[in-house]
């Protein structure tokens, strides 16, 4: 099973730039760090990200938050979804919080919290592993 950083570097390094910000926005919403195929109960996405490049052109990508989405479903409770973050990632979620609105395009409800993940590329397009 993939690791937690995995997935967010594999979501990240398909994802358009940050100089298309609507096409990112929508493809973050649309596609899970469970993977295209995801068939999964509850699903992982990217909720708010800090972007900073540096002069030479290296973009950091730094998770703010992420969203657990119960999908196509009711809302959960918390303590089912720190369950799946737990059996999934082995993360034990910090700030885990529900939502009031539905998830994009009305995927199911969703509850927030903060986990570590980073992702830095280079100008040359090149995934840089020690800045993780």
């Amino acid at each position: 099973m993939e690791s937690f950083q995995q997935a967010f570097e594999a979501l990240l390094a398909l994802a358009p730039g940050p100089v298309f910000p609507r096409a990112r926005e929508l493809y973050l919403r649309k596609y899970c760090l469970e993977g295209r195929d995801a068939q999964d109960r509850f699903r992982t996405f990217l909720f708010e990200e800090e972007i900073q490049e540096s002069e030479g052109g290296t973009v950091r990508v730094s998770a703010l938050s992420f969203a657990v989405v119960h999908w196509q479903a009711a809302q959960s409770t918390p303590q089912e979804y720190a369950a799946y973050l737990q059996q999934r990632w082995q993360l034990q979620p910090e700030g885990l919080s529900l939502e009031r609105e539905p998830w994009f395009r009305e995927g199911g409800a969703f509850a927030r919290f903060q986990a570590t993940a980073s992702y830095e590329r280079s100008p040359s397009g090149e995934l840089l592993l020690g800045g993780v």
